[in-house]
């Protein structure tokens, strides 16, 4: 009778190591091509070129490149102005092509990511390059990079509102100030609770003229906030969040 051959332990260990490498291999492609997080992060490998530092605009745009990186540069001195100095450096990416804009999960917004070092990516189309909505987006990744450097992301650490009424202060889009909020608050006296607002799901749920309401709301509790403490106050608060203290503690307190 015939025994078995038995497979040496060494080709075990190398089929597993196989095993193992296809696997990672099959879910590091599946990120980078089936989630918006992952296409932003790889958008070098594919159709854009670097048209400036970690500003990548699509091989298929047709309107002028030197204008976007213009606006950039511009709104990049209005979101230093706000707070002092840049200390994040987010890739841009700027894309009209529909297919790839549905790949990269939006037109006109930010997704960060981090593992220690806090990683931005905006996405924008033609339809939303003016200074306004890129400093709102700059203003996006310098509050993220000064709250979750040096830590792994864990998300909660502000609300929605917060972030979004930061991120408002350096965009001028009249639909958003003062006038729009003395309009859709009955001047102040119809304002939503901000704990109704506190998370994503919240925040953007319904049709455009309500998330401008809560964007308006945020805008002007943000700005209130400011004039009452200080922006220098606002700085502090970000970094304190940054190191463990809870945000509403800090806020909350005048």
């Amino acid at each position: 009778m015939e025994h078995a051959k038995k497979i040496p332990r060494i080709k075990k260990g190398y089929y597993v190591l196989i095993i193992v490498t296809i696997s990672f291999v099959t879910v590091l492609f599946a990120f980078a091509q089936f989630t918006a997080i992952g296409y932003r992060m790889t958008a070098p490998l594919r159709s854009f070129t670097e048209v400036s530092p970690n500003v990548y605009i699509h091989n298929d745009f047709t309107n002028n490149k030197q204008n976007v990186v213009n606006l950039i540069e511009e709104a990049k001195v209005r979101v230093s102005d706000f707070f002092g100095e840049l200390e994040s450096s987010p890739m841009i990416i700027i894309c009209d092509d529909k297919k790839t804009i549905a790949k990269l999960g939006g037109d006109h917004d930010t997704k960060t990511t981090a593992i220690f070092k806090v990683y931005s990516f905006i996405s924008l189309s033609s339809e939303f390059l003016s200074v306004d909505v890129i400093a709102h987006e700059l203003t996006h990744a310098e509050t993220h990079f000064r709250i979750y450097s040096g830590r792994i992301w864990s998300q909660g650490l502000i609300p929605v509102w917060f972030d979004e009424g930061v991120a408002v202060q350096n965009d001028y889009r009249e639909m958003y100030n003062e006038a729009a909020w003395n309009d859709v608050t009955d001047i102040g006296n119809n304002v939503i609770s901000l704990s109704d607002i506190d998370t994503a799901e919240e925040f953007y749920a319904g049709e455009a003229e309500e998330r401008r309401y809560r964007y308006i709301v945020s805008r002007h509790e943000v700005n209130r906030w400011i004039e009452n403490n200080g922006l220098d106050a606002l700085l502090n608060l970000l970094d304190k969040v940054s190191r463990g203290d809870d945000f509403n503690n800090l806020y909350f307190v005048e």
